[in-house]
């Protein structure tokens, strides 16, 4: 298990409310996750304690620890080796989120763009809500 830095650069992240309505993450927030590598096919990535990170108007996203009954801690994945650079489509998993404290939103992976799913680097993807809104992260920094 390893915990990794995502850095949220200008105009990376429009993260939009349960009504759709749209919020700017700023420049320079951050988060991180938490990486378990399980084997070439076994890969996981969840959230780690519950973090906040601030929107250019003033609101803010809050990210949520997701776990089941077992107190075991919920995730994207698994994800293989073999996606390495590769758009990859129906991950399982979720992440809990939400803006200003409002209802939480579960959101989806619809499609996975990592550099290095290892030791990744960079993160392209676009996740769904069970609201239907989505969210597009425009090659997000890792470390």
């Amino acid at each position: 298990m390893s915990t990794k830095t995502v850095t949220i650069d200008t105009n990376e992240w429009s993260y939009p409310d349960i009504s759709g309505a749209p919020h700017v993450v700023t420049n320079a927030e951050t988060f991180t996750f938490t990486l378990t590598d399980g084997g070439e096919t076994a890969v996981t990535y969840a959230i780690d304690a519950a973090q906040t990170v601030n929107c250019d108007d003033g609101g803010e996203v809050q990210l949520l620890r997701d776990c089941d009954i077992g107190n075991n801690s919920r995730s994207i994945g698994p994800l293989a080796d073999t996606s390495d650079g590769t758009a990859t489509l129906g991950v399982e998993g979720r992440w809990l989120m939400s803006y200003n404290n409002g209802p939480v939103q579960e959101w989806r992976p619809a499609s996975l763009t990592i550099d290095n799913i290892d030791a990744p680097t960079s993160i392209t993807a676009t996740f769904e809500d069970q609201f239907g809104n989505t969210f597009t992260w425009s090659t997000v920094t890792v470390a």
